[in-house]
C-alpha cells in the first residue's frame, strides 16, 4: 500500500526528531514528506552531539520547507532532553565514535588477516559497532520513556538488526528499523518481470541485509520457479539512490539462489559478509570484493568529523535544493503517517519476531519481515523458511542476542560467543585476543564496566 493512492489527512503539528544530523538521509525524509503529502504542519528537530553537521542539515531542512513553500518548521538543540520533550517521532542515524572508531576496529581486523568490506552488519567491526551503540540507544530509548512516552521510535543505524532488537526489548516505545534494501527487491523484481513494483508479491523473511524471498507473485500469478531464468533474460541490476543512483550486480545473489532455492537480499558487499565463503584468497577478487575492501592507513592521523558533501553544501548555501520532486526508497513518512493517522501501510521492517512472523525462530529475535503497521496495531503473514535458510537466519539472530547481552552486561563470554558464530573468523584460537584487542582499540567508546 502507497500512501500516495489514499486521499491525505494532515497529520497536524507532530513533532519529529532526527537524533543524528545525518548528510545523506534526513533531507531525503523531509522531501518525501512534502512530495507525497499530509506533512505540511510538522516542526521538525535536529540533533546531534556536533554542531558542525546539526546546523548545516538543519540549514538545508529550512531551505527546502522554504523552497517548497511548506508551513515545515525546523529547530536544532545539542541538548538530548530537549530535543526529545514531547517528540511524538524519533528518527535514528548515528554513529557512535564516527570515522574513527570504525577505522581503529579495521585496523585490528587488519592484524588478524580478516578482511572487511562494508563492515557494519556482520563481522568483528559490526561487533565492535554494537559494544558500543547498543547502550547509547538504549539510553536513548529509556530518555523517550521519560520525555516522549507516546512516541514512535524509527531505526536506519546499522546494524540494524543487533540495534532494532536491544531497542525493542528494552521499552515499551514500538521500535522499527527501516532498510531500503529489502523495498528495492520490490523495484527489482519489477524491472525483471517488467511490471510496476506494486504488481509484485513477496514472501520475505530474514535479518536486516539478508533476508530470503521464497515466494514471488506477479499480479496474483506464482513466478517464484521462474526468479533465475528472468534475472538472467533481463540483466536487471539492483539500484541504490542516495545521493546519485549506483548499480550493483547480483551474480553472488544468483549463485547462492542455485544453492539455497532462495533469493538472497542485498548486492555482493552486503550479501558477502553473512557467508564465510567470499572473503577469502581464493574467491575475494572473483567476486569483485576486492576493490572495496576496507584498507589500514600508515601514519593516518585521527579522523575528526566526516566531511559533508559537496552536493549538500550546495544545495544548503550556494543553489536551489535539488531533486525535490524526487521520491527516496526510505518511506520513513509512510511509517510515520500509518502511526499517526491509523491508515494501514505494509512494507517490510525489522521487528521483533512477536506473532511468529518466521516459524521457528524466538519471539525476541529481531527479524526483517513483511507487516503491516496500522496505528500502533503491528501484524504479518507467518512464514516458514527452507532448512537452509532458517539455519543460517538462526545463526545470525544467535549472533545478534550475544551481541546485545555482550554490550548490556559487558560480558566477555557472549562476545567470544558472538565471535565464535561469525563467518569471518577462521581462527578459535584467535576469538579471544581479537576480543581484548577490540576493546582497546574502542575504550574511548565503551561503558568502564569493560575495563573494571
Amino acid at each position: 500500500m502507497n500512501i500516495t493512492s489514499k486521499k491525505i489527512t494532515d497529520v497536524g503539528h507532530k513533532r519529529i526528531v532526527f537524533v543524528g544530523a545525518s548528510y545523506l538521509f534526513v533531507h531525503k525524509v523531509l522531501r518525501d514528506m512534502l512530495i507525497v503529502g499530509g506533512f505540511n504542519n510538522v516542526h521538525l528537530v535536529v540533533h546531534d552531539i556536533d554542531e558542525v553537521p546539526m546546523n548545516i542539515v538543519a540549514d538545508l531542512l529550512e531551505k527546502i520547507a522554504r523552497q517548497r513553500q511548506s508551513n515545515v518548521t525546523v529547530s536544532r538543540t545539542l541538548n538530548r532532553a530537549e530535543a526529545l520533550k514531547d517528540a511524538d517521532a524519533v528518527l535514528l542515524a548515528i554513529t557512535v565514535g564516527g570515522q574513527e572508531s570504525d577505522q581503529r576496529s579495521f585496523e585490528v581486523c587488519a592484524n588478524y588477516r580478516i578482511p572487511v568490506g562494508v563492515g557494519d552488519t556482520m563481522g568483528p567491526t559490526a561487533l565492535a559497532r554494537n559494544l558500543r551503540t547498543i547502550p547509547v540507544v538504549v539510553g536513548l530509548v529509556r530518555d523517550m520513556e521519560r520525555f516522549c512516552p507516546n512516541a514512535i521510535l524509527l531505526n536506519f543505524t546499522n546494524p540494524m538488526s543487533a540495534l532494532t532488537g536491544a531497542m525493542a526489548r528494552a521499552t515499551h516505545i514500538p521500535c522499527f528499523g527501516l532498510c531500503h534494501s529489502a523495498d528495492e527487491l520490490y523495484n527489482f523484481f519489477g524491472r525483471v518481470f517488467n511490471v510496476s513494483p506494486s504488481e509484485i508479491a513477496l514472501d520475505v523473511g530474514g535479518v536486516n541485509h539478508q533476508s530470503f524471498i521464497s515466494g514471488l507473485r506477479v499480479n496474483g500469478v506464482d513466478r517464484t520457479r521462474d526468479i533465475l531464468s528472468e534475472v538472467q533474460r533481463s540483466g536487471a541490476k539492483l539500484e541504490d539512490r542516495l545521493v546519485e543512483v549506483t548499480e550493483e550486480d547480483t551474480t553472488l545473489q544468483q549463485d547462492l539462489y542455485k544453492i539455497l532455492g532462495v533469493w538472497p537480499s542485498c548486492g555482493a558487499d552486503h550479501l558477502a559478509e553473512f557467508y564465510r565463503f567470499f572473503y577469502t584468497d581464493r574467491r575475494i577478487e572473483q567476486a569483485h570484493l576486492k576493490s572495496h575492501l576496507r584498507r589500514v592507513i600508515p601514519g593516518r592521523a585521527k579522523f575528526t568529523r566526516r566531511a559533508c558533501p559537496e552536493i549538500i553544501r550546495r544545495w544548503t548555501y550556494d543553489e536551489p535544493a535539488g531533486d525535490l520532486d524526487l521520491q527516496t526508497t526510505e518511506h520513513a513518512h509512510e511509517i510515520l503517517y500509518a502511526y499517526f493517522t491509523g491508515t494501514p501501510y505494509t512494507r517490510v521492517l525489522n521487528v521483533l519476531n512477536r506473532g511468529r512472523l518466521i516459524r521457528g525462530l524466538p519471539e525476541d529475535a529481531c527479524v526483517e519481515a513483511l507487516v503491516t503497521l496500522d496505528g500502533k496495531t503491528i501484524t504479518g503473514p507467518s512464514i516458514t523458511l527452507p532448512p537452509v535458510a532458517h539455519a543460517l537466519v538462526n545463526d545470525w539472530s544467535t549472533i545478534h542476542h550475544l551481541s546485545i547481552q555482550a554490550a548490556l552486561n559487558c560480558d566477555r563470554d557472549a562476545a567470544r560467543q558472538a565471535l565464535f558464530l561469525d563467518p569471518h573468523v577462521r581462527d578459535c584460537y584467535d576469538i579471544a585476543p581479537l576480543l581484548e584487542d577490540l576493546l582497546t582499540a574502542m575504550r574511548d567508546w565503551l561503558p568502564s564496566g569493560w575495563f573494571a
